[in-house]
């Protein structure tokens, strides 16, 4: 059954401006940065390009500047997408990359008009270099991610680079019916159903890369208190389990820090509970200033910080913890027109445990002696030597 070269070519632009409509719907109020702008008019330079290729079909080719203008909009559309994937990972766009392919594109077209076996190899080259540029793009080592959704999109890229490599070896090997649209050449149906396929795939790919970073983002903030920016109480015991969990199989020891802001509740009746807000974002701040990579810090509840720091043992905990106690008294909070100054009680317990069920007894060790500080005075720090059994003072 033979098949028409313009129906299957109608496809494309049905195809691209679906796909674009639904591109610049999700665009529609979203950030500028996020690329989808970019990518849905790639979609409709697509959506432009392949009716002026089926107009010069109809024509039989006596209209040759439709294919040149079909050919600088389908550059252009892969410009755009390169210009998108950049703009999605927070790169500014690429200009040269981007568009010296589209000017060689406009005048390579124009110089071999009416040689189509010419302007193909040299729209196969082109077109090709721009689909690997954007595979290149989504796959650099430095993005933050490759997900699901890059590597579809880069697949989508591969099937761009192989349909016009194909198509420009078939033309250089001789083959003149591959150079002609309107000839049903096995090698042209298979060109065209590859150059859809890549059409949709990429067009996936970039979606669900957007998808999967929001994703990330909505995980990543379930796991953050979002007044400091630290682990929230259920991270922070995720981490601390982990930790534990190494602690036990290394046979290192492990210390906890509790730590406490000093009477925090009058910070809130004299100044306002934003300004107890900025107390505790700057807190946290110092606090996790002053600790290493592999150190954990997290709010525990309320004005309360839990720090877990492995392989250190009670000593090494005690000089850590004065360091951090004396930050927190020197730092002061820029509050209206004054500065606030606030300080800390830190409880240390440190130990090598012997199994992950220790955590809490562990953790309950560190609150105690947070206790012994403050009944000792506030602004200050107390070993598990030191703690009692009774709750202090806040």
């Amino acid at each position: 059954m033979p098949v028409d070269i313009p129906t299957l070519l109608l496809v494309f632009p049905v195809v691209a401006l679906a796909m674009a409509l639904a591109v610049l719907i999700v665009a529609w109020g979203q950030p500028r940065g996020d690329g989808l702008l970019q990518w849905g008019a790639g979609l409709l330079m697509v959506a432009l390009a392949f009716p002026l290729f089926i107009l010069n079909i109809r024509a039989h080719g006596a209209q040759p500047f439709w294919m040149v203008a079909g050919n600088v909009l389908l550059s252009l559309s892969y410009a755009l997408s390169l210009a998108a994937v950049s703009r999605f990972h927070g790169r500014p766009c690429p200009r040269l990359r981007t568009l010296l392919p589209v000017a060689l594109a406009a005048a390579g077209a124009l110089a071999f008009m009416r040689q189509h076996e010419l302007r193909v190899a040299l729209g196969g080259v082109l077109f090709g270099l721009q689909g690997a540029m954007v595979a290149h793009e989504v796959l650099r080592r430095d993005n933050a991610s490759l997900g699901r959704g890059s590597w579809l999109l880069a697949l989508g890229a591969g099937m761009v680079v192989l349909l016009y490599a194909q198509r420009t070896v078939g033309v250089l090997l001789g083959g003149t019916d591959v150079a002609l649209l309107q000839v049903p050449h096995t090698l042209q149906i298979g060109s065209q159903l590859l150059g859809l396929a890549g059409l949709v795939f990429t067009t996936l790919g970039f979606i669900l890369m957007g998808r999967e970073r929001s994703d990330a983002e909505h995980q990543k903030l379930a796991r953050l208190d979002m007044l400091t920016g630290v682990p929230n109480r259920r991270a922070l015991m995720d981490a601390l389990e982990r930790m534990f969990a190494q602690a036990v199989r290394e046979r290192q020891p492990l210390a906890l820090l509790m730590v406490d802001i000093d009477r925090f509740k009058r910070v809130n009746d004299t100044y306002g509970h934003l300004a107890g807000d900025a107390v505790l974002a700057a807190v946290a701040s110092c606090l996790g200033a002053g600790l290493r990579t592999q150190d954990i810090l997290g709010r525990y509840g309320g004005e309360e910080f839990l720090v877990g720091l492995p392989g250190t043992d009670l000593a090494g905990a005690a000089r850590l913890a004065e360091r951090l106690r004396q930050s927190v008294q020197d730092m002061a909070v820029p509050w209206a027109e004054q500065s606030l100054h606030v300080t800390v009680s830190i409880g240390v317990h440190a130990q090598v445990p012997a199994g992950t069920a220790m955590a809490d007894a562990m953790i309950d060790a560190a609150d105690q002696a947070m206790y012994a500080a403050k009944r000792a005075g506030r602004n200050r720090v107390e070993t598990q030597q030191a703690a009692a059994s009774a709750a202090g003072p806040a």
